[in-house]
């Protein structure tokens, strides 16, 4: 073989580009006793590609089968206790009616007076606290200027 094609060769086969053909021309030619000395350092890789091809396995692969079986049954008891708890916990029914109308105009009023009384009040509590802050507003004022 010619040895610019091996080279070639080699160079698409580091590459990743080489066919099983091209690939077993190159193992061919490096199990031969002379090899150019350039290339002598690729002999002992193709080397060991060719012996390590031509090992056979000598024992037989034995499968463990039931442990698959046993996680199956897990995944089969969670997605019941899912559905389950999804049919089982239906959210409480929410009232047809709202329970703050008044049929009756007057009581409608009184309750909103006295909503809007207790919210007055509120807000006056805290109106209460404010006249601090405008009285450190004004100090801060004068110590500006």
């Amino acid at each position: 073989m010619e040895l610019s094609n091996i080279e070639k060769l080699l160079e698409k086969y580091f590459e990743g580009e080489t066919t099983i053909s091209e690939e077993r021309e190159l193992k061919v030619y490096f199990t031969r006793e002379t090899v150019p000395s350039h290339l002598e350092k690729y002999k002992n890789l193709f080397q060991f590609f060719s012996e390590e091809s031509t090992i056979m396995a000598t024992q037989d692969l034995k499968l463990n089968t039931g442990r698959k079986f046993r996680y199956s049954w897990i995944g089969i008891a969670a997605s019941v206790a899912l559905i389950a708890g999804m049919f089982l916990l239906k959210p409480a029914p929410t009232p047809s009616e709202p329970v703050d109308t008044f049929e009756d105009p007057e009581i409608a009023l009184q309750e909103t007076k006295k909503i809007l009384n207790m919210v007055s009040q509120l807000m006056n509590e805290g109106k209460q606290e404010l006249v601090y802050l405008n009285e450190f507003e004004n100090t801060t004022k004068e110590l500006i200027k």
